[in-house]
This record gives structure tokens, sequence and C-alpha cells, in this order.
């Protein structure tokens, strides 16, 4: 690419970033595909407050999404036993409104998986679940582990850390990208991932935490760094998830944080732990 090809292609990311930010601060998300009831669900638990009666009636009008909610409660994961329900109410009650609101993020992300419109992308956005569940696994084990976050909300925070990078790509396809290459177009989705998916889930109502945390993840601070609690246990489980090397090798990186008072060990533990969980994740919010 020629000086002037560069000028031109940094002009139009810095054109089509600026045009994203101004969407998602006017609170115009626009992903293609997830069924009215999925959103409607998706509303209802961004609210403060949300009868079960209610959220019942909405995971009933669809029968994937409450397929998708009773697996998660009779699910050895996120139960210690107890007989297989199969009335919505008592399931929704079984694993409460963090997990629920988890199953239809997971419900959403599949039928955007499948989304006509985003078929050249299909392979892309089934590697970005699967990460997604790799983090995910983690979060939640290094919350219960710990006890620096609560379990259920990094676990939630693991499906959506890659929400930016699904943003990106989805509206790139409507934009006019054809200047970017191949390698402009990764260093667009990774510098600014992070930044756009916080904006998104600010969106979609999910609190201040999980939304800086989304920011944080690709930074992993020091206790007395000023990073979220939330925002290093997800930044270490995107370090964790995603190292290149051995399990053994990214257990060293990750005792070197000593936020977290655990040691190579520990990880290492935590690592082979969230391999089986993140298998089973898929299995239970849907592959």
């Amino acid at each position: 690419m020629n000086t002037a090809d560069a000028t031109t292609g940094a002009a139009w990311r810095h054109e089509f970033l600026d045009s994203l930010v101004a969407e998602l601060k006017a609170s115009r998300v626009e992903l293609p595909s997830w069924s009215k009831v999925t959103e409607r669900a998706r509303a209802a638990l961004a609210r403060t407050e949300v009868d079960n009666d209610e959220l019942a009636r909405l995971m009933g009008a669809e029968a994937g999404l409450a397929v998708r909610v009773l697996t998660v409660a009779n699910s050895a994961l996120f139960t210690r036993g107890g007989r297989p329900l199969s009335d919505l109410k008592v399931a929704i009650l079984r694993i409460g409104h963090d997990n629920l609101r988890s199953a239809v993020y997971a419900h959403a992300l599949a039928q955007l998986r499948q989304a006509p419109r985003l078929q050249h992308l299909r392979g892309v956005l089934q590697q970005f679940w699967h990460e997604s569940t790799a983090v995910a696994a983690l979060t939640r084990l290094l919350g219960m582990r710990t006890g620096v976050a609560d379990a259920d909300e990094a676990l939630l925070a693991g499906l959506l850390h890659n929400i930016g990078k699904i943003y990106i790509l989805a509206r790139l396809d409507d934009a006019t990208a054809a200047a970017l290459d191949a390698t402009s177009r990764a260093a667009l989705v990774l510098g600014w991932h992070a930044s756009i998916g916080a904006l998104v889930a600010a969106n979609w109502q999910l609190g201040d935490t999980l939304c800086e945390a989304i920011r944080e993840q690709d930074t992993l601070g020091a206790a007395d760094s000023g990073q979220s609690d939330l925002g290093a246990v997800l930044a270490a489980a995107v370090v964790g998830a995603n190292a290149a090397g051995s399990l053994e090798e990214a257990a060293a990186v990750l005792s070197t944080y000593t936020r977290f008072g655990l040691d190579a060990a520990a990880w290492l533990a935590l690592l082979d732990q969230a391999l089986a969980e993140s298998a089973a994740l898929r299995a239970t919010f849907g592959d």
C-alpha cells in the first residue's frame, strides 16, 4: 500500500469508527437477526425490577429460548443436583437472573451466528464463540476461587467480551470497506473492540461494572492500578484462555500478577479445569 492509499485508509478507519461511536452513543445498536422474543427478554432483564411470571412468559414464547433456559437450569454446572425441571418459572428461580441473562445472550448470539446477512462471517463468529466460552469458563472459576468478583457476573462478562469484535465486523459488512486489506481489518478489530464492546454493553444496560470490565479486558493491571475487580478477572481470563503456549507457560505468566493471590500451581489447576468447563458451557448454551 503506497502513502496515498495508507492516508486514505487511515481517514476511512477514523470516519468509520466515529460513525460507530456516534450511533452507539445515540442508542442505535444495529446487529441483525435475533428475534423479537429474544430482544423483549433481553430488555426485560435490563430493568431494575422484573417479575418472574413475566420472565417465564417471555422465555416460553420461543421454543429455542425456553429449551436453553431449561438446559441451563438442569445442567451440572449451574445446579447442585435436584430433580430435572420442566417448569420455566421454577427454572428461573433455580438459576437466578444473572444466569438467566447469560442464557438469553447466549441464545441471541447463536441466532446471530446463523444470520443470513453474516453468512460470510460464520466461521469467524464460531471462533469468537469458542473464545468466549473459554474465557467465560475461566472468569467464572476465577470468581468462585478468589471471591474477587461475582462468579455469575464474571461468566456473563466472559461470554460477551468479544461483542465489540462482532459489532465491528457486522457493521463493516454494511460499510464501503474495500480499501481495507486483511491486516488493516484485523488491526481495526483488535485495536477498538474493547471500547466498542463497552458501548454496546452500555446500550444493553448491562451495568457500569460489566461495561468497564469489557473496556479493560486487554490490560491486566496491578492491584493498585485502578482497574476494577471484574476488569482484572476478565483480563486474566483473556490472557489465560488465549495463551499461545502451554498451560504451564500461561500459568507462570499469570502467577506474576499478585492481585489474585494465586501461584503457578493454582493457576495451572484453574486453566486445566476451565478447558473442561468451556466444553460444558458450549453444550449448555449452544454451540
